[in-house]
Order: C-alpha cells, then sequence, then structure tokens
C-alpha cells in the first residue's frame, strides 16, 4: 500500500511539475510577444516621426519657392524689354516650378506611406519615396551649377540696381560656360554611378545622404524591425 501510494504520490508530483512548465513557457511566449509588439510599436513610432519631419519639410521649401516665384514672374515681366535680363527671370522661374513639383509630390509619396499597413509594404512605399527624392535631389542640384550666377544677376538688379551682365557680358558668359560643363560632367559621374554603384563608404554615404536624413532613419527603423521579427 505504501509502494502505491508512494507511486501516486510522484505521478502526481510529475503531473504538477510539467503543469508548471507549461505555464512557464506561455508566460515566455506571452513576454516575448509582448516585447516584440514594444518593439515594434516604438520603431513604427520614430519612423513615423522621421517621416513626418520630412513631409513638414517639403511643405516649408513648397511655401519658399512659391515666394521665389512670385517673385522671378514679377522681375522678368518688369525687364521683359532687356532680353537677357527676361532669360534671367524666366529661367528661375521655370525653376520655381519645377521645385515646387517637387517638394508637392515628396509630400504625397510620404502622405502614402501608412504605418498600419504590413512592414513590406511601408519598405516599398518608403523606397519608392527614397528613389524619387534622390533622383529629383540631383536633377535639381546640379543647375545651380549655373542658377547660383542668374540668381546674382537678378538679385543684383532687384536689390542694388546693377546690371552684371551689362557690367561684365564676359565673365557672366565663361562662367555660365563653365558651369555647363561642370554640369555636364556631373550627368555623366551620375549615370556612371547608377550603373557601377561607388564602393568606397564615404561615397555611399554621400549617395544616401541625398535621400535625405529623416528617410534615411525612418528606413534604418523599418530594417530593424524586420529584423527582429524575423529573429
Amino acid at each position: 500500500m505504501e509502494l502505491d501510494e508512494m507511486k501516486s504520490a510522484w505521478n502526481r508530483l510529475d503531473a504538477e511539475l510539467d503543469a508548471a512548465w507549461t505555464r512557464l513557457d506561455l508566460r515566455a511566449d506571452g513576454i516575448e510577444a509582448l516585447v516584440l509588439q514594444d518593439r515594434r510599436e516604438r520603431g513604427i513610432g520614430r519612423g513615423r516621426a522621421s517621416l513626418r519631419h520630412f513631409g513638414l519639410a517639403q511643405l516649408v521649401e513648397m511655401a519658399i519657392w512659391i515666394a521665389m516665384v512670385i517673385v522671378a514672374a514679377s522681375f522678368w515681366y518688369d525687364h521683359r524689354a532687356t532680353p537677357h535680363l527676361l532669360a534671367a527671370g524666366l529661367a528661375l522661374h521655370v525653376y520655381g516650378i519645377a521645385a515646387i513639383w517637387s517638394a508637392a509630390t515628396r509630400a504625397l509619396l510620404a502622405a502614402g506611406v501608412y504605418y498600419t499597413a504590413p512592414v513590406v509594404d511601408i519598405q516599398r512605399r518608403l523606397a519608392r519615396l527614397r528613389r524619387f527624392t534622390t533622383v529629383t535631389t540631383v536633377a535639381l542640384g546640379l543647375p545651380w551649377l549655373c542658377l547660383w550666377l542668374v540668381a546674382t544677376m537678378v538679385g543684383a538688379k532687384l536689390w542694388m540696381g546693377v546690371d552684371l551682365y551689362a557690367a561684365a557680358p564676359g565673365w557672366v558668359v565663361s562662367t555660365l560656360a563653365f558651369g555647363a560643363v561642370a554640369m555636364a560632367g556631373s550627368v555623366w559621374v551620375a549615370v556612371r554611378w547608377s550603373r557601377h554603384p561607388p564602393t568606397r563608404p564615404w561615397l555611399r554615404a554621400m549617395i544616401d545622404d541625398l535621400a535625405g536624413c529623416n528617410l534615411r532613419r525612418a528606413g534604418r527603423q523599418l530594417d530593424e524591425i524586420e529584423r527582429f521579427e524575423r529573429a
């Protein structure tokens, strides 16, 4: 009888231990799920904040360029009888419209990144936004190799009444020609890098910076979430 009671006691103890281990496993799984959810929510929150800052920056850029377009339109209209001043004002006007379109498109693409969607879908939309931002940053940045002089001509005439082209036409033409050559060389380098990305870290970092630090930060947050979920 004592042997039977001992076997029964061992069986009960074994069953209780199995139940305890089961509860511990369930609790560990629950804690792991909570940690994963908290990590995901914090990462998405930081990514959403970075994207919000990027969108606000585009709206500010739009406002600045709208003001510049108004100034440029008024300038070329007032100086439409002077060919080189008319051309300078029109160049800034057209560039301003392109800059407004670019900023508006970036803002719309940023607004289209819904952080309630799956991580893969968010990454796809963010990659499209980063690609568009990089391309438009290069496309709008290269013309400033010539536009800086055009903007200087407009500013000098508008605020100081000085016509730089009339004062030094040779210098203006040679400077614009040098800018055009530099622009062509930069386009060649950009096309070459698009086909054969540079291997040096500092060059890769420079290319990544064209997409903006906020987009890069948001992308890192999503990558961390995806790696954590796969682990």
